[in-house]
């Protein structure tokens, strides 16, 4: 009166139970279910995340920002403002203009 399992089934299957492993050889404790509710095997989650596959596809991620930001944005670094110079006003001593020792020859 048990239910009748498959040996191979889909990664879905696997994971309720309706079959004992995937075509490939993958086995319940080899799968995980993903924050969207995909399931996932585990050995190839791990291998894409050593691999950086994202980084070398030229994304990244940036502090404050949700998602996955293209690497040349993150390099580019604000250009600082110029400032230019103000012509400063010359400090006049006591006689004012009449101080040029030239001119008093």
């Amino acid at each position: 009166m048990g239910e009748k399992v498959q040996t191979n089934g889909s990664r879905r299957q696997v994971w309720n139970r309706s079959a004992k492993k995937t075509t490939g050889g993958l086995q319940r404790t080899d799968l995980f279910q993903d924050k969207y509710g995909n399931i996932k095997s585990r050995k190839a989650s791990n291998k894409a995340k050593k691999s950086k596959n994202l980084r070398k596809a030229g994304w990244t991620v940036k502090k404050g920002q949700f998602g996955a930001v293209r690497i040349s944005d993150v390099k580019k670094k604000p250009s600082k403002k110029v400032v230019k110079n103000k012509s400063k006003k010359r400090s006049s001593k006591k006689g004012g203009a009449h101080h040029n020792p030239r001119r008093n020859r």
